[in-house]
């Protein structure tokens, strides 16, 4: 072993003890209160060991996985805490990488909230969700002399008690306009709600976030048309990053709960996982050439069918897992614990239903798609080998989004 592998070990093993001390100190309380009060500093010990923020390369793909590292580190040990820090680190890495006109305003504010939260040290995070279906109230910006208030709820916001920041789209009163907002949370005008998980679960920090006439200062949210291509672009190009991310988490998950529980490794099990590595590097390969001139919708279409691979090969690890024999009471309740927390991925954004759906899969084969390998292979293997478009003529200039803001 060289040193850069020495090191490399010291990292994982510093990594797990750091996860490990976490979970026993919020475990070992007696109720929320005491429980969010141990997340919040065990979270604080974490964030002072580990890289929170990525790397500031040129390129999308160095970008990702300079923060993937981190999700690999803390998803294997922990699945939930790993899903909670990849609520801070898809926003800013979307946040750092779209592409935006030179001189506009939507640029020189992204410059000056990625200058705030680095050298701050703040943490992010994205409210909203596709689970909520529809129990989110709407959130309204009102205009007032010095920005603007928002009002309503979102039903799901992770990292809800270490969170600095909070991203959200809000409708403008009276007007076809929305706002696109950083608001910060330290204020009474916002209200934090119970954790919306129990078990293990509890260490995704998921809750509920409600805003009362919550000030939002200008320079902190950008005016866009409401119903806009650039917006919708924008979500979409953020959504792409949070597939990347999610199956980031899972695969270092199953790969430890493979080789911790002995798992079998059948031949369909690892040519899935060869065909989502193939995803994984065209999805990259397309961030890296991402612009609004070509699309979202390839990338899209790519990150979506790793996303729904790798959900794919946790349903069939979950299976595997259920059929493990448990030598004891305590492995049982383990490995019913380690099962549950991988079912969650099925209705995560995308949810796999919707993405099925879209590849033209029937509703009644969409309720059995989490036993079928076969459906893994047609998500995955139309989409890998289309090559990317010829460049377009050096001559024209490349659109960036939110070019009029």
């Amino acid at each position: 072993m060289n040193a850069a592998e020495r090191m490399q070990a010291k990292v994982h093993i510093d990594a797990d003890q750091l996860v490990m001390r976490f979970t026993e100190r919020v475990n070992a309380t007696a109720d929320e209160p005491a429980a969010r009060h141990a997340y919040r500093a065990g979270f604080q010990l974490l964030r002072s060991q580990l890289p929170m923020y990525p790397a500031s390369g040129p390129r999308a793909s160095t970008v990702f996985e300079s923060a993937a590292n981190t999700m690999r580190l803390l998803a294997a040990r922990c699945l939930p805490l790993g899903m909670a820090v990849a609520m801070h680190l898809y926003p800013l890495c979307a946040l750092q990488c779209v592409p935006l006109p030179l001189l506009s305003p939507a640029r020189f504010k992204r410059t000056m909230l990625l200058r705030t939260v680095r050298n701050r040290s703040l943490i992010l995070a994205n409210a909203g969700s596709e689970r909520a279906k529809g129990a989110d109230q709407p959130l309204i910006a009102t205009q007032c002399a010095d920005g603007i208030r928002i009002d309503g709820m979102y039903e799901y916001m992770s990292l809800a008690s270490v969170a600095d920041i909070v991203l959200f789209k809000a409708k403008l009163a009276g007007s076809d306009q929305a706002v696109l907002c950083a608001a910060d949370l330290g204020s009474d005008s916002v209200r934090i709600g119970k954790w919306k998980f129990s078990g293990s679960m509890r260490l995704s920090d998921t809750s509920s976030a409600t805003f009362t006439s919550h000030f939002v200062p200008h320079g902190r949210y950008l005016l866009v048309p409401d119903d806009d291509d650039d917006v919708r672009c924008i979500a979409d190009y953020q959504r792409c990053w949070f597939h990347l991310f999610l199956a980031e988490i899972y695969l270092a998950r199953l790969e430890h709960l493979h080789r911790v529980w002995r798992l079998p490794q059948t031949a369909e099990h690892i040519i899935c996982r060869n065909e989502m590595a193939r995803l994984r590097e065209y999805s990259l390969h397309l961030l890296d050439d991402f612009s609004p001139d070509s699309g979202i919708e390839r990338l899209k279409k790519t990150t979506s069918a790793l996303k729904l691979g790798v959900s794919l090969l946790a349903q069939s690890t979950v299976t595997a897992l259920h059929s493990r024999d448990a030598p004891t009471a305590a492995d049982s309740q383990q490995l019913a614990a380690d099962a549950g927390e991988l079912c969650y991925i099925k209705s995560q954004p995308t949810a796999d239903e919707r993405i099925l759906r879209s590849l033209g899969v029937s509703s009644a084969l969409c309720s059995t798609a989490a036993s079928s390998t076969t459906l893994t292979r047609l998500a995955a293997c139309p989409t890998a080998p289309v090559l990317p478009e010829p460049p377009r003529p050096s001559h024209q200039a490349p659109r960036r989004l939110l070019g009029s803001s």
